[in-house]
Formats: structure tokens, C-alpha cells, sequence
């Protein structure tokens, strides 16, 4: 999965990386998406799990694999293509309540797809809701068990093989018995996993790092930043960080609720964070303006982070802007 931007990290990037390395498929939210991709310069083969119905002559014309989930989707595509060969793949709903097929209206799937030949399904699929949370396992394994039913009742009407896939990074980890034909790695790619286990077997995947924009001493009972949330309680020494909520770090993450890495050691947050910077607490650290500050890494992990402002991983990672500069190590 490279949508979101392959999670924040830059989707070009990845999903060259990924094809050198021979994965079999990538997958893309929209439509643009996967249309930068093709003008990047990607040969794989794209599913777009979300296409925008006004737009299915772009998904034709840059050869992209839609994700149909309505009859009202599938009628669209089949008036747009106008009988010309086309591959396509059906996703089914199980229990996510986002989209898909009900298993109520395959019946009418299966008439509409058996009129219109020229339509090869390429893979039926469907997605897990809750695959992190132990207390959900009964559940989760009652959507195995629908999609396996539903799919193989869609894949018996047809004379080809049709692919199955059900497992998000999660599932691969905890419900690999359910692997079908394919399975789909999203956060886990980078290097992100829920399980503790699993996790402290990951090598995270990105870094983000900013540098000591300035030092300045500050004394005892003055304050830092917008609003005066920060209090000197003692003198400080203070250096500003080039990096704010416009790039993506909360302003959750202030007033000493998240600490970054200077030199190997922990630097506190200070006052609000600003737009575009914000002051850590480096009285004890010896450091100069230059100094790399690291707002997440393999010793700052971004998981822990998240646990501090009550979010996931994910959401992080795809908050971080376009101006924030990406650095793709090809290792």
C-alpha cells in the first residue's frame, strides 16, 4: 500500500523500491494517485481502492485497476468502457460497514457481471476491522469465514482463476491462516506494527530530524512562546527548532509532552508549539546551533509518540506536510 503518500514517506520513492524489489501489486486511494504514479514512471499494476466515479475514463487511460464496491459503481464503469476488455476487482463488505457488496446483493453482482463478459475480475477482497484488538478476534474471524464464503460463491460462477485477498499488516501478523492469494502491507512497510512483539522485530522506516535554528538563555521567571505556557522556573538555556504544527508536529506535543533528541539526549518541549517552530529545553545538554534535533527515530520511536497524544502511528505520519523535506535512502 503507497497511498497517502506511501504513508508520509513519499510515494514515488517507495513504490520504485518496491518494484525493483518485485512485488506483485500496488495500492493507491484515488485515482490521482495512481495517475502520478504511471507519470512517474511505475509499470506495476494498480489497484485504486477508492475511484472517483465522475473520473473512470483517467482510470481507463492510465491503465489503473479499480476497486468496485456498488452496483451503482459497476454500471458507471461498464457505460464508460463501452464493452472495450477491462479488468477490474470487486471488494465485498464483511463487517467494516465502509464500503462493498453486501453478501444480499451478489446475486445482482453476478447478473450484471455475467452480461457484461468483456470485464475480467481480476481479485475479490475485502477488509478487516479490527485485526489490532484481541477482544475483536471472534469477530474477525466471523469476516474470514463471510469473505470466504462470499468469494468462492463469486469466484465459482466464472471459469478463471479469481484472486482472494482479506489481510491488512495487522492481519498477516495475527490471522496468517487467511493469507488467500494475496495480502496487503500497509503500515507494517514501514516499519509500524501494534503487536509489541512484532514490533520490536520492525526496523522503522523513517526519520524525522530538524536543526538547532538558535540558542538563547533565558532566565529564571521568564517565559517562552505564544501565550506564556512556558515557564522558566529556573535559567534556562533554550534553542528553537525549525519545525511546527504547520509541518505536522501536534500542538499536542508541547508544554514538556514530547521530547526530542539532541546529541543523544532528551530535550523537552517547552511552551506552545508554534506554526513553524518550537523551543525545546536544552540546559543540560552541550549543544550549538547547527546540532541535529531528532523529533522521531529508532530512539524516539513514533509510537511512542502517538501514545502521548492518544492517536496511531498513521496518523502522524500522514500529517507531516509537503514542505517538509523527504530523504530517500535506497540503502
Amino acid at each position: 500500500m503507497v497511498k497517502a503518500f506511501s504513508y508520509g514517506l513519499g510515494t514515488y520513492d517507495v513504490a520504485k523500491l518496491l518494484e525493483e524489489n518485485n512485488v506483485d501489486y500496488l495500492g493507491v486511494a484515488n485515482i490521482y494517485e495512481g495517475i502520478e504514479l504511471r507519470k512517474a514512471g511505475i509499470k506495476l499494476p494498480i489497484m485504486v481502492m477508492k475511484p472517483e466515479i465522475e473520473s473512470f475514463d483517467l482510470i481507463v487511460e492510465h491503465h489503473l485497476t479499480p476497486a468496485i464496491f456498488s452496483s451503482h459503481a459497476l454500471k458507471t464503469l461498464i457505460k464508460t468502457l463501452h464493452d472495450t476488455p477491462f479488468t477490474i476487482s470487486l471488494k465485498i463488505d464483511t463487517g467494516m460497514h465502509r464500503l462493498g457488496f453486501d453478501e444480499q446483493e451478489i446475486p445482482e453482482l453476478l447478473s450484471i457481471l455475467k452480461e457484461h463478459p468483456s470485464l475480467n475480475i481480476e481479485s475479490v477482497f475485502s477488509h478487516l476491522a479490527a485485526t489490532d484488538e484481541k477482544e475483536h478476534d471472534g469477530f474477525t474471524k466471523q469476516q474470514i469465514e463471510d469473505f470466504k464464503r462470499i468469494a468462492n460463491t463469486i469466484s465459482s460462477e466464472f471459469d478463471y482463476h479469481i484472486d482472494k485477498h482479506l489481510l491488512n499488516s495487522n492481519g498477516i501478523i495475527r490471522f496468517n491462516d487467511a493469507q488467500f492469494d494475496m495480502v496487503r502491507l500497509g503500515i507494517g512497510l514501514y516499519g509500524v506494527s501494534s503487536e509489541l512483539d512484532s514490533q520490536n522485530k520492525l526496523l522503522p522506516a523513517s526519520t524525522l530530524k530538524s536543526k538547532i535554528a538558535q540558542i538563547k538563555r533565558v532566565s529564571k521567571g521568564e517565559t517562552i512562546g505564544y501565550n506564556r505556557k512556558g515557564l522558566a522556573t529556573e535559567d534556562l538555556t533554550i534553542a528553537t527548532i525549525p519545525v511546527g504544527y504547520a509541518d505536522g508536529l501536534s500542538r499536542m506535543l508541547g508544554n514538556g509532552n514530547w521530547k526530542m533528541i539532541i546529541n543523544s539526549k532528551k530535550a523537552p518541549i517547552i511552551g506552545n508549539v508554534c506554526m513553524d517552530m518550537v523551543m525545546i529545553d536544552v540546559t543540560n545538554i552541550d549543544c550549538k546551533e547547527g546540532d541535529e534535533a531528532f523529533i522521531f527515530s529508532n530512539d524516539n520511536p513514533i509510537t511512542q509518540m502517538a501514545k502521548c497524544i492518544g492517536t496511531i502511528p498513521y496518523e502522524i505520519l500522514t500529517s507531516y506536510s509537503p514542505r517538509v523535506k523527504r530523504v530517500f535512502n535506497y540503502g
